[in-house]
């Protein structure tokens, strides 16, 4: 079965949505991510919720598994706003589009905004924003 390509992030206008992808927040995700980070603070374990940036960092990762990135790209900025905790596993679900997208100086600078929610419930549990800067150059 072949691959199915990935868009590249610098042909998409302004106002692309990316379809809904649900995914998995395992576990071991979130204490592989635990470990990477070193970060020993007990209030994940004390609470049963995993960190937000995990969650985050996870539903950037299924980003990419449907955009890619053109060599050199640089990712530039990232805010997020926490809704509600999520304990792992669980079943979440990804939604986004480009809300921003200029060009510069041979350059051209996208915002994409994502939300993330559990797959079996309403409302978003997080609210976030990625800005990537990538050369104009191969674009339209």
């Amino acid at each position: 079965m072949a691959t199915p390509s990935r868009a590249i992030l610098s042909d998409l206008p302004k106002g692309h949505e990316f379809p809904p992808t649900t995914f998995e927040l395992s576990a071991d995700y979130v204490d592989a991510y635990l470990a990477a980070t070193q970060d020993g603070n007990s209030v994940y374990a004390d609470a049963g919720f995993a960190p937000p940036l995990a969650v985050a960092a996870r539903a950037l990762g299924v980003l990419l598994d449907v955009i890619e990135l053109p060599g050199g790209s640089l990712h530039t900025g990232q805010e997020v706003a926490v809704q509600a905790g999520v304990t792992a596993p669980a079943s979440l679900e990804l939604s986004g589009r480009i809300a921003q997208r200029s060009k510069r100086a041979g350059m051209i600078i996208a915002a994409l905004e994502f939300t993330v929610s559990e797959a079996d419930k309403s409302g978003p549990i997080l609210l976030g924003r990625t800005t990537v800067m990538m050369s104009q150059e191969g674009s339209d």
